[in-house]
C-alpha cells in the first residue's frame, strides 16, 4: 500500500510540474515614474488618460505619479533634488511644462542622475528646461533638440519617415491631427538622433522632428513634441505611438 501512494504522490508531482511548464513565464514589471504638473497644459485631465492609455496597451507597467507644480512653469519637482531618485524605476516619462525653470545647477543634477535610466518625453517636457542658467546644454543634449518656441496652434500633417521602425510600425504614413496642436520649431539637433515623423512648418517654412529617438551616454530617451491639447491623450494613434517608444525605450 505504501508503494502505491508514493506512486500517486510523483504522478501527482509530474502532473504539476507538466501544468506548470504549459504555463508561459510572466514578463516583470516595467516600473515607471510619470511626472507631470506646469503650466499651459490641462496635466490633471491628461494624467488618466495617459496612464490608462498606456498600462492598456502594455499591461506590465507599474506606474508612480508624481504630480506638482499646476499652473507654475518655474517649478522644481522636488523628487528630482534627492540623490538617486531614479534608481528605483525603469522608465521615467516626463509630460511636464517648466519653461521658465532658470536653475542651470538643477537642470544638469536632473540629467546627471537620469544618467541609466530611460526616458519617454512628451510635448512641453521638451521645452521644460530650454531657459536654464548660464546654460541649458545638459537638456538640450539629453532631449536631443534645441527648441525655443512653437508656431501657432493649429492642425497639421504628421509623416511618418520610418515606417520600418518598431516604434512607428502602426504609426500611418500621413496622419493629420485630429486636434489643433503647437509644431515646435527645431533650431538645432544635438548628437545623432533618429527623426522618426515630421511635420511642414508654415511659419517656418520648414520640417521639423515630432518625433524622434536616440541613445545619450547609454541611456535610451523616446521624444515626441505632440500631445499639446487634452484630445490628442484621447486618440489610439498617439497611444500606440507613444506604448511603442515606453517598449523601445525600456527594450522590451
Amino acid at each position: 500500500m505504501g508503494h502505491f501512494y508514493t506512486a500517486i504522490k510523483l504522478l501527482l508531482g509530474l502532473c504539476l510540474l507538466t501544468a506548470c511548464a504549459g504555463q508561459p513565464a510572466q514578463p516583470d514589471p516595467i516600473r515607471v515614474l510619470l511626472v507631470t504638473g506646469g503650466g499651459w497644459h490641462d496635466y490633471q485631465a491628461q494624467e488618466p488618460l495617459l496612464t490608462e492609455g498606456l498600462s492598456a496597451r502594455v499591461p506590465e507597467i507599474e506606474c508612480t505619479v508624481v504630480h506638482e507644480g499646476n499652473q507654475q512653469a518655474d517649478h522644481r519637482v522636488t523628487i528630482f533634488e534627492k540623490e538617486g531618485w531614479a534608481a528605483d524605476y525603469d522608465l521615467i516619462v516626463h509630460n511636464t511644462g517648466f519653461g521658465l525653470l532658470t536653475g542651470g545647477d538643477f537642470v544638469e543634477r536632473l540629467v546627471q542622475q537620469h544618467k541609466g535610466t530611460p526616458a519617454v518625453l512628451i510635448h512641453s517636457a521638451v521645452h521644460s528646461y530650454r531657459r536654464a542658467k548660464p546654460s541649458a546644454e545638459p537638456w538640450f543634449r539629453f532631449s536631443g533638440v534645441q527648441s525655443m518656441w512653437h508656431e501657432e496652434e493649429r492642425t497639421f500633417t504628421v509623416e511618418n519617415v520610418a515606417p520600418s521602425d518598431a516604434i512607428m510600425k502602426s504609426f500611418p504614413l500621413r496622419w493629420e491631427t485630429p486636434v489643433t496642436e503647437e509644431l515646435y520649431v527645431v533650431e538645432k539637433l544635438w548628437g545623432d538622433i533618429t527623426p522618426l515623423a515630421q511635420a511642414y512648418g508654415v511659419e517656418t517654412e520648414a520640417f521639423h522632428p515630432v518625433v524622434w529617438k536616440h541613445d545619450v551616454n547609454g541611456t535610451r530617451v523616446f521624444a515626441t513634441t505632440l500631445g499639446h491639447n487634452v484630445g490628442m491623450f484621447e486618440q489610439d494613434v498617439y497611444l500606440d505611438l507613444l506604448a511603442n517608444g515606453v517598449r523601445w525605450a525600456v527594450n522590451r
